[in-house]
């Protein structure tokens, strides 16, 4: 599917979806004397959780494992957008009041991004147009953006968060297309930039736990396995399978929250 036919496609999702998603966890809420966690999502089409039609995707069951785990009322702001890229995440925290609020009040703030910023340059690739001798420009430029990107918006974040205690936590990518890119012979190629993208989330250090999707996912680098079983019918996005593991690798990670993150800390 081309990139514009599939930003059609979400675009009608987000709308069916809307009208049935939920707004906060099914199970995040105790009692009204329970202490309150305010929660922030931030991502792309993974945190608003599309195709998980049962449980509204992994940030709504890691809302409600939250909840279960501290026994607190959790307040729920997912924020997340389909389709975004770390530009656009970016540009969000700098420039827009709701995303600047809502991370300035949250005691727990979790974001996924960079898998369209990687998939827009697989599709240049595919096609040769993706530049440079070796049709790779587009890929190196898209893990450079994403560096530069990356570490911004671990800074915009520390920054609204001034110093209070919080609970960071992100993940790194897994990879859907590796049966498709073995068998063009594409994979020795492409593998390498998503990793060398996983391996900027995974120096970040500074108080911002990482889940290793990627393992839970695929597996190892060298013998790379393809996530069928966590895969939606579009072959790329997670399921409610999917969607549980994450979820679960973010849980595994604890609650402990960082005290401060340094703004020049990325």
């Amino acid at each position: 599917m081309r990139p514009v036919a599939r930003m059609v496609l979400l675009l009608l999702v987000v709308v069916a979806l809307t009208m049935f998603m939920p707004t906060t966890p099914a199970q995040a809420t105790t009692t009204a004397s329970s202490p309150r966690i305010p929660y922030v999502a931030l991502g792309n089409s993974l945190g608003f959780g599309l195709w998980d039609f049962s449980r509204g995707g992994y940030v709504y069951r890691y809302g409600a494992a939250l909840a279960a785990d501290t026994g607190a009322t959790v307040s729920l702001i997912n924020l997340s957008v389909p389709g975004w890229t770390s530009s656009d995440l970016l540009n969000a925290l700098r420039n827009r009041w709701t995303f600047r609020l809502s991370v300035m009040s949250a005691q727990v703030v979790t974001w996924d991004i960079g898998g369209n910023d990687l998939l827009r340059a697989r599709d240049r690739y595919i096609a040769g147009t993706c530049g440079g001798l070796d049709n790779q420009e587009c890929l190196r430029e898209a893990v450079t953006t994403f560096r530069s990107n990356w570490r911004a918006i671990v800074r915009e974040i520390a920054t609204l968060r001034g110093g209070r205690p919080t609970v960071y936590r992100t993940m790194d990518l897994y990879y859907p297309f590796v049966a498709q890119d073995a068998a063009s012979g594409r994979l020795p190629v492409l593998l390498p930039y998503l990793r060398q993208t996983n391996d900027i989330i995974r120096a970040t250090g500074c108080g911002v736990r990482v889940a290793n999707v990627y393992a839970a996912f695929n597996g190892s680098y060298d013998a790379p396995r393809q996530p069928a079983l966590y895969l939606s019918f579009d072959g790329y996005h997670p399921n409610a399978a999917g969607h549980a593991v994450i979820a679960g690798q973010l849980r595994a990670l604890g609650y402990e929250p960082a005290i401060a993150i340094p703004v020049s800390c990325s």
